[in-house]
């Protein structure tokens, strides 16, 4: 089964989208470009601000690399230099957790695809320009080393290696983040995997 998109829940973003698979539901909303803080501000693109929320509690050091993550590939999709000293703000919600837990890093890579198309779709419902579309998928490989493209709970916990993959629709890679024990061999096969997926 594939993800559920509900375009536009939110009335007062300029973009919106509530973006669920088997594992996550992100809740992303859009606004921009809006005027942006003279210290943020950069002369000749405009700034794109990635802030994503827990469940629950304030988000922390791990957010802030979630963050970092998703603005690069971001910014390698969005035309910024159409919009030059404004800001592009995405917020990320995330409303829904696996119901097994995760821990480190494979919290971390289960979560990115989900953020990142949550992300995509909402800057094309806020109708903002773009020079390429992006798609995001978690692969997981198994102890025999078959890899498998699911978001489903049960290959998260019967795998050994986990990889969140991005590319744009030239076959780009513009993501490439990885939990868990593999061969370099098992990482070229998730790539090839991935390329043709995506």
């Amino acid at each position: 089964m594939g993800p559920e998109i509900n375009h536009h829940p939110l009335s007062r973003a300029d973009g919106s989208v509530s973006f669920s698979n088997n594992l996550y539901t992100i809740l992303a909303a859009v606004n921009g470009p809006v005027e942006v803080q003279r210290r943020d501000e950069l002369p000749e693109e405009a700034a794109i601000e990635v802030n994503i929320r827990p469940v629950a509690g304030v988000g922390g050091p791990r957010e802030r690399w979630l963050e970092s993550v998703v603005t690069a590939v971001l910014r390698s999709v969005l035309l910024v230099h159409m919009h030059p000293r404004t800001l592009i703000q995405i917020t990320l919600q995330i409303t829904k957790l696996p119901t097994q837990k995760l821990r480190g890093a494979w919290k971390d890579v289960s979560v990115l695809p989900a953020l990142v198309n949550a992300a995509f779709l909402a800057l094309a419902d806020g109708g903002l320009p773009m020079q390429s579309t992006v798609t995001a998928e978690l692969f997981t490989i198994s102890e025999d080393g078959e890899i498998h493209a699911s978001s489903a709970e049960g290959d998260l916990s019967a795998c050994t290696g986990a990889f969140a993959l991005a590319y744009n629709q030239h076959g780009e890679m513009l993501m490439n983040e990885s939990a868990g024990n593999f061969s370099l061999e098992a990482w070229e096969k998730a790539g090839d995997t991935a390329a043709k997926f995506c």
